[in-house]
């Protein structure tokens, strides 16, 4: 008896799709590609169509045929690990970004190449280095700063780029930033509102931008006798809340420009008997992941990094595919209030 040979399963095409979606192969292709050219339910048609059928983009065909890598690249650089080190929650920040970024990825076929320079290479080395391998269609800048050298190298080659952090007014507005200043002014404004009358700031002693917009939004709304102190490491905070206290004008409020120092704080005051929310408030800045855990929880702002990893993601796509420019987007970080203020 002949054994009848199977058939080799058809592999489900774009055109397929189209096909039950009723559109064309370009429009499923903007959808797969570029989702923000087309209108939200067409997009959810074409969805349909592809959970229906079980439709896969492969990867392969889709980056020798648009000649793109269908990643984007994320180098990490710390030139100085003296305050990561001492701040627990920045790896939660760069996980929360990260998470949120290859989420917003996958939905559109992309994928995340994170890189960082070898010892004693630049960053612009790094970026130059994954241009010339053609191995990603943008890369994301982080913590950019006023007339920043890498948003500068990467204009002049004319490479795609999105920031976190803003760009110059003669760069393109490619990027997408929190509202540091309006965010903290919230901050401001709920503790005058709890009665909160001497305010003691907690600065971070760095020159990027988001360390001096929070102290503008702060000093815009609290108005009533404060002072303001930057630090470099966590020590000095205790040392410094250590002295407020023992003043006759001692602070009732401490207001961090991060969670890590308000932490800090809270513990100082709580070892000298201070009942942190009642007798003293503290604020700070980030959210992170311990801050609604400790035994006062922190009242703070919530930095939203799913949101802004899909905003960054989007912007990238723009630039990519070669879309005008557009104004860069900020971000608004919500006040949580918690039992510490």
């Amino acid at each position: 008896m002949a054994v009848e040979k199977k058939r080799p399963v058809r592999r489900t095409t774009v055109a397929d799709v189209a096909r039950l979606a009723g559109v064309s192969a370009m429009t499923v292709s903007n959808v797969l590609n570029a989702p923000h050219r087309v209108s939200e339910p067409t997009v959810r048609t074409v969805q349909a169509a592809i959970d229906e059928l079980g439709y896969t983009p492969s990867h392969a065909a889709r980056a020798l045929s648009s000649g793109r890598s269908q990643v984007i690249g994320l180098p990490l650089y710390l030139e100085d690990d003296t305050f990561a080190d001492q701040n627990p929650g920045l790896g939660g920040f760069l996980h929360g970004l990260l998470g949120g970024l290859v989420k917003a990825a996958a939905v559109s076929g992309y994928g995340v190449h994170v890189t960082t320079p070898t010892e004693g290479a630049t960053e612009i080395a790094l970026y130059e280095k994954l241009i010339a391998a053609r191995q990603v269609d943008a890369i994301v800048v982080l913590e950019t700063m006023p007339r920043d050298p890498r948003i500068e190298f990467l204009s002049n080659r004319g490479f795609p780029f999105v920031a976190f952090g803003r760009t110059g007014p003669a760069q393109r507005q490619c990027w997408v930033d929190v509202d540091n200043e309006v965010s903290m002014a919230a901050i401001a404004r709920h503790a005058r509102s709890t009665g909160r009358t001497r305010a003691a700031y907690l600065a971070t002693d760095s020159g990027l931008p988001w360390v001096h917009q929070r102290q503008e939004g702060f000093l815009r709304e609290f108005t009533s006798p404060h002072a303001v102190q930057s630090f470099s490491d966590l020590d000095a905070v205790v040392a410094y809340v250590e002295n407020a206290l023992d003043r006759s004008d001692r602070p009732d409020l401490f207001v961090a420009d991060n969670d890590a120092f308000a932490v800090v704080a809270m513990r100082t005051l709580q070892r000298r008997g201070v009942k942190v929310g009642q007798d003293i408030a503290v604020t700070g800045f980030n959210d992170f992941p311990f801050a609604s855990m400790l035994d006062t929880p922190l009242t703070t702002a919530r930095i939203p990094l799913r949101d802004i990893a899909g905003c960054l993601f989007d912007r990238a796509l723009h630039e990519i595919n070669g879309d005008p420019d557009q104004p860069g987007r900020l971000v608004t970080a919500p006040l949580v209030v918690r039992a510490s203020a």
